[in-house]
């Protein structure tokens, strides 16, 4: 879902960015009909394959340790 904030003053804005800290800038819009942040809480399409990757990462690597820690065949 994207949101729209309009600011008319640099204090305002900051105001607006800190409010919304949990939510991605997608845009500013500077027009005569005013200024505008528009938000979105979806992120971005990199920022969620990084994240995938990230987790890919550790459930290899919690795999490995566990065929790590399996006893070893004496026979």
């Amino acid at each position: 879902m994207n949101y729209k904030f309009e600011y008319k003053t640099d204090e305002e804005k900051t105001n607006i960015l800190n409010q919304n800290k949990d939510k991605v800038l997608i845009e500013e819009q500077n027009l005569f009909t005013g200024n505008f942040l528009i938000f979105s809480d979806v992120k971005p399409l990199e920022n969620q394959i990084s994240e995938l990757q990230d987790n890919q990462l550790i459930l290899m690597n919690a795999i490995a340790d566990l065929y790590a820690a399996l006893p070893t065949s004496t026979t």
